[in-house]
């Protein structure tokens, strides 16, 4: 073999390179090497907490700069990825949040908590909004506002805190501790607004996940937002897992009503309903997966202990 083959050979894609006895891979199976080039970058900045810059997302794709600018041209034409005309750094785009909303709303749970939030909003008109666990945190998927929009800066896509927004709060308890340390962990290091509201050890985490078990649902009143209230509700699978958190926003002291006639009644039970659809058939406090498996284990939380700086 030439040095020149012996190049390509090395260098060459792995679905083009000889398998064993000099096969090939099927012509029906070979790819296009540009297109999974520029899903690598893609994917460093789908896993990346924020706007990257050029030499950074580099570097985490494996490839040059200058190869890196080649495919982010590209994928900026297609609406993929975005570049802010400030910073210069660069982000997905509107059309990555097209797809990814589009892949989730192919879940039958997502269609199904998406069509409960929809049909929420319309009876009650209040502003209603579907929250996934996303890769940095609840994320909200669906947001439609009520006929008196809420002014606040929450969209599609916003990442919200866990424990300052009632949406966060129900993951908080529904989730094992192994998932939420990270974000509990940050908060805890950058957001001195979590101390002012309250949260300053061990046990007051712990007294906002038995609360927010016991009753079904997040409550927050202007800790995250100033003056505006929230309400979350969860939504489990068949095994009791959290897969979705549905939510209210309104003026504070708006959901403050108890009678089960309420808008509160009326989330608490769209969730309920999304729950016994997706084959859930517990009932309250304890019939979750997290709480069956903690009492199973005689442990607060088998995931392990908070962060130190909880230990307090």
């Amino acid at each position: 073999m030439t040095q020149r083959n012996l190049i390509r050979a090395t260098h060459a894609p792995p679905q083009l390179r000889s398998r064993r006895g000099g096969a090939r891979e099927p012509a029906d199976r070979l790819g296009i090497q540009s297109i999974e080039v520029g899903v690598r970058l893609l994917d460093v900045l789908a896993a990346a907490s924020g706007p990257m810059t050029l030499r950074d997302l580099g570097i985490a794709a494996d490839m040059s700069s200058s190869k890196a600018r080649r495919y982010l041209v590209s994928l900026i034409k297609c609406g993929m990825v975005e570049q802010d005309p400030t910073t210069s750094r660069y982000d997905l785009g509107e059309m990555s949040l097209r797809v990814g909303l589009a892949a989730l709303n192919r879940s039958s749970s997502v269609r199904e908590a998406t069509l409960a939030t929809i049909e929420l909003s319309r009876v009650t008109d209040e502003t209603v909004a579907l929250s996934v666990w996303g890769e940095h945190g609840p994320t909200i998927i669906s947001w439609y506002d009520s006929s008196n929009v809420v002014i606040c800066n929450l969209s599609v896509g916003s990442v919200l805190p866990l424990l300052r927004s009632a949406t966060g709060r129900v993951f908080l308890a529904f989730l094992p501790r192994g998932v939420t340390r990270p974000q509990i962990d940050r908060e805890l290091a950058a957001d001195p607004r979590v101390a002012l509201i309250g949260i300053k050890s061990r046990a007051d985490i712990d007294r906002i996940v038995a609360q927010v078990r016991r009753r079904r649902l997040g409550v927050t009143r202007g800790d995250f937002l100033p003056g505006l209230s929230a309400v979350a509700a969860p939504i489990f699978d068949s095994q009791g897992r959290l897969v979705a958190v549905l939510a209210m926003l309104g003026v504070q002291g708006r959901f403050e009503n108890p009678e089960p006639s309420s808008h509160v009644a009326q989330l608490k039970k769209a969730a309920e309903t999304v729950s016994r659809k997706l084959g859930f058939t517990g009932a309250g406090a304890g019939a979750a997966f997290i709480e069956w498996r903690e009492s199973a284990d005689g442990e607060a939380d088998p995931s392990g202990p908070l962060p130190p700086a909880l230990a307090g």
